[in-house]
């Protein structure tokens, strides 16, 4: 467990103040736990986007690419000559690139998230209190020794309705 200042708030617009005033003092290092997904919390904590969507990218086109290879390449291999049409013909393939594209699409989403929000969790964070999956945000300032004190004057400061100092 580590040292820092636990501070909870019944608005959105509380934590929002308090985490930009808590990165102004110089306290880089927050986690903060809400009900709801909040855009003005990421913006807050100056996250700008995920990477799960390069991922699903990258699954997209590496699906349509096998859809190609693997069509053509069994057209090729055990070639099916039909009244002098090509045999490698992109109409009836369409469908197959289509599904793995979706396909891999998913799957390469699906681990990109897992991987990034460090899921599944067996064990829940401590500073994680139950009234966080309610009705109250929380932001754990993380802060040893002598910035403890600032931080919890800070996170007082910012009208938290519950403080816990943990060291």
């Amino acid at each position: 467990m580590s040292s820092g200042v636990l501070g909870q708030y019944d608005t959105l617009y509380g934590t929002v103040e308090a985490i930009e005033t808590l990165r102004a003092a110089g306290h880089t290092e927050l986690e903060v736990f809400s009900p709801i997904p909040s855009p003005e919390i990421e913006e807050a904590m100056d996250i700008h986007s995920s990477p799960v969507r390069i991922w699903a990218l990258v699954g997209g086109i590496t699906g349509c690419t096998l859809g190609v290879l693997l069509t053509a390449g069994t057209a090729l291999g055990y070639p099916l000559v039909t009244q002098g049409k090509p045999i490698v013909s992109f109409p009836p393939f369409v469908v197959f690139m289509f599904e793995l594209t979706v396909l891999l699409t998913g799957i390469f989403g699906l681990v990109a998230l897992l991987v990034h929000t460090r899921r599944p969790v067996i064990n829940l964070d401590p500073n994680y209190r139950a009234s966080f999956s309610v009705d109250r945000w929380g932001v754990f300032v993380s802060a040893d020794g002598d910035r403890i004190g600032e931080a919890e004057n800070l996170v007082r400061e910012t009208g938290a309705l519950d403080i816990e100092v943990q060291s």
